[in-house]
């Protein structure tokens, strides 16, 4: 018996064995607390609207491998005018932008014999224009009757229609590209307001200034 016994033993079905005992220790979970998770996801939110910021951003231009800052023209700091006549001093005076027929007078010097009532001393400069001082007793007008050196930077429609040519449409279209220029600088300019040819440009350029 006891051969077939062993024999039972040996040939038992597997899974009637006798099961191994084994220790397994005891599972330890991670617990966050709830503020450390809402601060870590605000961060996350920070991090990510900070990309977007950034990536969103346009870019710089380039030329070459240096960047290119565009920035606004700046608008000349001084500007040059001629003063000529009954002045001391006659000749190119640098101002500051801004500055007035007085302020360039002050600078050549008026003559006792200079007729400065004739003058508009609080009109504007502008770079590049003459002012001539006239003498007390100087011929206002050449022959024609019309008004000697009309100021294209200061005249009127009413003066500027004296000039022989210049009608009411003309005159305004003289102010009006006055106002979008800022200023004329050279006579020359006038042609390029409508209704101002080369021949009528040539009849009125003795009697105009800046």
């Amino acid at each position: 018996m006891a051969i077939i016994d062993r024999l039972q033993d040996l040939t038992r079905p597997t899974g009637q064995e006798d099961s191994l005992r084994v220790d397994y220790p005891d599972q330890v979970r991670v617990h966050v607390p709830v503020r450390q998770a809402l601060a870590v996801a605000f961060i996350i939110v920070l991090a990510v609207a900070a990309w977007v910021f950034l990536s969103s951003r346009p870019s710089e231009t380039f030329t070459g491998s240096a960047p290119v800052a565009v920035t606004a023209e700046e608008p000349a700091a001084e500007m040059v005018v001629s003063v000529v006549g009954a002045v001391a001093e006659p000749g190119l005076v640098t101002l500051p932008a801004g500055a007035r027929v007085a302020d360039a007078l002050t600078r050549a010097q008026p003559l006792p014999e200079a007729d400065l009532p004739a003058l508009n001393q609080a009109q504007l400069l502008v770079d590049g224009q003459q002012i001539l001082v006239p003498a007390v007793g100087d011929a206002p007008a050449p022959a024609g009757g019309h008004p000697a050196q009309v100021s294209l930077n200061s005249a009127d429609a009413a003066s500027l229609m004296e000039l022989p040519g210049v009608g009411e449409a003309t005159a305004a279209a003289i102010i009006a590209h006055r106002e979008q220029i800022g200023g004329f600088t050279a006579p020359e300019q006038l042609l390029d307001v409508k209704g101002i040819g080369p021949a009528k440009f040539e009849k009125i350029s003795a009697e105009i200034t800046l």
